[in-house]
Formats: structure tokens, sequence, C-alpha cells
């Protein structure tokens, strides 16, 4: 539900942002624009490879790969997601018909200044890979993981008649707008997700999305700019959740 007139996360605030906090909860974190092109499917993995390739020299096929063309197109669901991949020693470029992302290595997030680096240089290989010609959507997405129950943890909270749920199973998921920035917030305490070894846990899952529309950026003028400001908002978001005597045992650290 989008709440354009009302927006009560505005009220979350913190006085200095932690620049990590340890046990890092960062599971994948992805930074991604979608567009349309003038290229054919066909030639863009070429084009954008040749670009990369000194970086990024490992490349595979994604299972969505195997799907045919036109079941692809019938299915909205499907339309914006990456067909390949290529792989460097700390992040992966994922490349689709209308969508080209950087995302951090599962449970391996390098940091901020690591990425903000990495996407400068691949934002200006993609354009002169020529494979974009129109950008429709630029965003960021981080996905968080606590071993625990998160909700008691943090500024938000599920009411029925006044009274707070105690449920064992919980999902949450609002959208809504900062300015010319739309987040969608999803939160659930009944996750299952893989570890550094692949291996399962359950827990709780903080899944903040952000991005802005067609007419609010422009890719290789202002889109680091614009990745940046998504980041913060998050970044902001994310820690005005967290309930005080919470992030204390998180072991913050401050610049």
């Amino acid at each position: 539900m989008i709440m354009p007139n009302s927006n009560p996360f505005s009220s979350l605030s913190v006085d200095r942002l932690p620049i990590k906090i340890d046990p890092c909860p960062i599971v994948e974190a992805v930074f991604e624009l979608r567009f349309a092109s003038a290229q054919p499917w066909a030639t863009m993995p070429g084009l954008l490879y040749a670009q990369i390739r000194e970086r990024y020299a490992d490349q595979k096929q994604l299972p969505l790969a195997q799907v045919p063309d036109e079941i692809r197109r019938k299915e909205p669901a499907l339309t914006n997601l990456p067909l390949m991949q290529f792989l460097s020693s700390k992040f992966l470029v994922q490349l689709g018909p209308r969508v080209v992302s950087l995302v951090t290595k599962p449970n391996e997030y390098p940091g901020w200044t690591a990425i903000e680096t990495e996407l400068r240089w691949v934002l200006d290989r993609v354009a002169k890979a020529g494979i974009v010609s129109e950008g429709e959507r630029l965003g960021v997405r981080y996905i968080d993981f606590f071993p625990s129950n998160v909700f008691p943890n943090l500024h938000l909270e599920l009411r029925v008649g006044g009274t707070p749920l105690s449920d064992e199973e919980r999902q949450i998921t609002t959208v809504f707008r900062r300015e010319t920035l739309t987040i969608r917030l999803l939160v659930t305490n009944s996750a299952i997700v893989g570890n550094a070894g692949g291996e399962p846990r359950r827990g709780s899952v903080l899944d903040i999305d952000a991005w802005f529309g067609p007419l609010d950026f422009d890719a290789f003028t202002d889109g680091l700019q614009r990745f940046d400001e998504a980041h913060l908002a998050i970044k902001r978001l994310f820690f005005g959740l967290l309930r005080a005597d919470y992030l204390t045992t998180l072991s913050p650290a401050y610049e």
C-alpha cells in the first residue's frame, strides 16, 4: 500500500549513523538499472562482456535463460530478471534484456566505499557498451538477516484493538514515498536464508528496496549520485528502525 500523504517512517532518526555493525547482517546488496534498449538481446552479453572482461572474466547463464523468449515476454514477473551473470572476486554483474545490476556476493558485503568505486566503473562500462537507450528504474536493495525474531528489537509493531500481536510468524510489507524516492520495506520473522557455506538458517529478514522512476534520474550523468542517495535512505531507515538498546549489542562503529 502506498501512503503518499502519510509517512510515519519520517519520524525515525538516529544521531549518528554507524559505519558498520558486528556481526554484519547484510546477506546481499543489489544496485540495479532497468532500461529500454535498441539492441536485441542476442548481442547484449557480448557487447557488455567486451567492456567488463578485464574484471569480470567468468560468465555463466542463469536458469531463466533456458525459458523460451515467448514465455518470458508473456510473463510480467520475468521481464526484469537477469539471464546472464559475470563474476569477479568481490562482485557479480547480472544482465537481462531490460536490466543490469551490480550485486555483492552472498554474505560478503565489502562496504559502501568499495561498492561506490565499483559502481562508478561499471556504469562507465555499461555506457560504453551502448546497450542502454533509456533508463526506466534505478534502485538499491539491501537484504539483512537476523538469527532471532527481530520484531521486538524494532520501532515497528502490529496491533489489533490496541493490543500488540505476539504471533510466532509475521510478515509486514509497506511501500511509501520520500520525495522522488519510493521505498518498499519488508520484515519477516520466518525466513530461511543460506549462510556463507550455503547451509540453511532460520530467522528474520529485513528487506529494503528503494528506487527512482524514469523521470528522476539519468543513468550516465547522475546515476552514481542517485545510487548514493538511495543507499543513504536505506541506511537511515535501517538504523532508525533498530531500538537503541538492540543496536548497542551489535557493536556499532562510528567514524
